[in-house]
């Protein structure tokens, strides 16, 4: 299958795997920094095909944050996400290069799953056709 950046469903469709590696991650070792980063990248797709179902034009970004604040111009729903969309960011970008502080890395991974979760099904429900990659 080829993806296609412009087709939502190509972004959820990637974004559950990074989702379902993460929970593969959590039940084998816990917290890990992996885990948080596969987290994180799981979150981001889902934005960004929410955001490309909007028109939005895609940027290469990783700031959840940013994301987030652009989704919120479409549905205040999501300001619900707030918090969740800067940690998560913080503890993604202290493991992704050497010099980060990973004390609190992974720390609240129960917390920041759930609330991908929640944001995953608001997603799904926003844009339609979310059954099938196309």
């Amino acid at each position: 299958m080829k993806t296609d950046e412009t087709n939502p469903q190509h972004w959820f469709l990637l974004a559950a795997d990074r989702l379902s590696a993460a929970d593969v991650i959590y039940a084998h070792s816990g917290p890990t920094y992996t885990g948080i980063e596969v987290l994180q990248e799981a979150a981001e797709r889902y934005l960004k095909g929410f955001l490309i179902a909007k028109g939005w034009e895609l940027r290469k970004v990783h700031d959840l944050a940013f994301l987030n604040d652009v989704a919120k111009t479409f549905d205040a729903r999501f300001a619900a996400f707030d918090d969740l969309c800067e940690s998560l960011t913080e503890q993604f970008w202290a493991q992704h290069y050497p010099g980060g502080d990973l004390s609190a890395v992974g720390s609240d991974y129960e917390i920041l799953r759930r609330q991908v979760g929640e944001l995953a099904v608001l997603i799904l429900a926003s844009v339609p056709n979310t059954s099938s990659a196309q």
